[in-house]
């Protein structure tokens, strides 16, 4: 039994103590590193990434270790389809001879938002999206059905930030269908990933970003009807259904476990009594 096996068998059995530990370790090096910044006047955004220690401990604790141990390659394969869809107006145009003014925004822009996104905004989402609604979902529906039912409240959570303005958002509709394809793609590769949220957390990141490639003309009238990054996730997400098929959109046929479950511990320790 390798270390990562050993730590998943330890927080299995010892949950409860596994949350205080983290809870105390990171609420301790958080507090300390922002007193030891800012002093007593820790500034109101120290003050949320301190307030936010159980959310994270719970997903440290119930989610990510249990799910760390993953392929590489499915955190590539996850960078590399929502960079090509943020991309995809701009490789249109490069491919048409367009003009194209490489990088958009500044360096600095592009690592702090990835940052934020993963680690204090949209990214946290997925404790909520993938992490308890897709595999409970999952039970009473097919994988497709359960992350288009996720998408449209995702897109509809979103509502009062698009009605106030607040945030960069597209039109209601295409912004609707942009989500739910985007909630298939990261289904998949929750199912695919045995349920590491990590994989998906770090592409809903990579989603937020913002282009690299600015494209000054030479694209089709038909990204003015819908946005290139939206036609691109409904393609793929359509090749997901299809390769893939609708039911776990996985090839073998499996799901990933529900983290949390009740039942599963009340079977194991009938099992331990047997």
């Amino acid at each position: 039994m390798n270390i990562i096996d050993s730590l998943r068998t330890k927080v299995s059995h010892r949950p409860i103590g596994t949350f205080i530990v983290v809870l105390t370790l990171y609420s301790g090096l958080v507090f300390a590193g922002l007193y030891g910044a800012f002093g007593a006047t820790i500034p109101t955004l120290g003050v949320m990434v301190y307030a936010w220690a159980p959310l994270i401990t719970a997903g440290v604790t119930v989610w990510l270790l249990r799910n760390l141990r993953t392929g590489v390659h499915w955190y590539l394969i996850g960078i590399a389809i929502m960079m090509l869809g943020t991309e995809a107006e701009t490789i249109v145009a490069v491919l048409l001879g367009g003009d194209v003014t490489v990088p958009y925004a500044p360096i600095s822009s592009y690592i702090v938002n990835f940052g934020v996104t993963l680690f204090l905004a949209g990214a946290l989402e997925e404790l909520g999206w993938r992490g308890f609604l897709q595999p409970r979902l999952q039970q009473r529906f097919s994988a497709l059905r359960a992350s288009i039912v996720i998408g449209i409240v995702w897109g509809l959570w979103h509502v009062p930030m698009i009605l106030t303005g607040t945030g960069d958002f597209t039109v209601f509709w295409e912004y609707l269908l942009n989500v739910i394809a985007l909630s298939v793609i990261l289904g998949w590769l929750y199912n695919n990933t045995e349920g590491a949220l990590p994989v998906v957390m770090i592409a809903h990141a990579s989603h937020n970003m913002p282009r690299i490639g600015n494209a000054a003309g030479g694209v089709p009238a038909v990204f003015d009807i819908l946005s290139g990054d939206t036609i691109f996730y409904l393609i793929c997400a359509s090749i997901i259904a299809l390769y893939a098929g609708a039911q776990t959109l996985t090839r073998d046929g499996t799901l990933p476990a529900v983290p949390g479950q009740l039942r599963d511990y009340v079977s194991e320790q009938q099992g331990t009594a047997d």
